[in-house]
């Protein structure tokens, strides 16, 4: 089937059009969207997207280790849950300091088994976290390019502090 003269060129110009419009159409869409979200402010969950439960019999000694790495209390014991919840600007991590006053219960397991912090320079880091009182399990490591020291807290749970 032929089209008559002058169709094709028709037909072309309109699909083009539609195209150019669809284009327009969704950028349009896009911009709205972006202006939209940057507009909206952050919830303070948004800021903290990782909260660590970290389970403890002892709370004063795991409190005071976190306030040596810079976290700070932001709520206390909390009805017969006891638990601080504690964060620190600039990193990923909420923490959540939890105690059970049953000690007869056993000991308090689960949570998490490590954390890592990134510093902008380690040995400044290491040299006065040691000056606060706190012991390294190592300060000199490298791996895949990436020195890093490690510590543990008075739970167990490893702590690395990297420079990129």
């Amino acid at each position: 089937m032929r089209l008559p003269a002058g169709h094709a060129r028709r037909l072309f110009l309109g699909f083009s059009c539609s195209i150019m419009f669809l284009v327009v159409f969704a950028l349009l869409i896009a911009h709205n969207t972006e202006a939209v979200s940057s507009s909206i402010s952050k919830s303070p969950f948004e800021d903290y997207p990782l909260t660590v439960g970290i389970p403890t019999d002892d709370p004063v000694t795991t409190i005071d280790f976190y306030k040596k790495l810079g976290f700070r209390a932001t709520e206390g014991l909390s009805g017969s849950l006891d638990v601080v919840r504690m964060e620190k600007r600039g990193t990923p991590y909420k923490l959540e300091i939890c105690h059970s006053r049953f000690s007869e219960a056993g000991p308090v397991s689960g949570g998490v088994s490590g954390m890592s912090f990134e510093v902008e320079c380690l040995v400044e880091a290491v040299s006065d976290l040691k000056t606060k009182g706190l012991q390294f399990v190592e300060t000199g490591g490298t791996r895949d390019g990436v020195r890093y020291a490690s510590l543990k807290d008075p739970n167990g749970i490893s702590i690395k502090l990297f420079e990129p």
